[in-house]
């Protein structure tokens, strides 16, 4: 029994997501006039992979644009995220699709969870999640 249970919560997924938090900049970006239609605020990204992540927040209104009800499945708007760089370099940055949501009741510090799909990752961008993952991972989530 404890075997068919190890198998089934197992992980499936080609790109597995990896256990990490590193505080991020984030705000919206829209992608025909390359500008940003708001300010940046702060979040937490974790559960990484080279495909996606979650990003948690406290801000889904920023300024007069709604994450989630302003959302544009079609691509004109995305979430451009800034990672701060481990090196002490200017932060790089990574366009990333909203796909869905979870708001918890508990008082947390960030209470939503948005899930992300990186948008056409460059190379450049890869490596640079990989490093990410690479730097922020824990030796206990590397055995699993």
């Amino acid at each position: 029994m404890k075997a068919l249970k190890k198998y089934m919560r197992r992980e499936r997924r080609r790109y597995p997501r990896h256990s990490i938090c590193t505080d991020v900049d984030f705000f919206v970006w829209d992608t025909l006039t390359r500008r940003p239609r708001t300010d940046k605020v702060g979040g937490c990204l974790t559960a990484v992979s080279v495909k996606g992540a979650c990003l948690q927040t406290s801000h889904i209104q920023m300024g007069s644009h709604h994450l989630f009800l302003d959302n544009d499945p079609g691509g004109r708007t995305v979430v451009m995220i800034e990672v701060p760089s481990s090196s002490g370099e200017p932060p790089w940055k990574i366009q990333a699709r909203i796909i869905s949501y979870d708001k918890h009741s508990e008082r947390r510090k960030y209470p939503f969870d948005i899930r992300l799909q990186f948008e056409n990752p460059t190379p450049a961008e890869i490596k640079n999640i990989e490093q990410l993952i690479k730097s922020n991972s824990s030796p206990k989530s590397e055995e699993k």
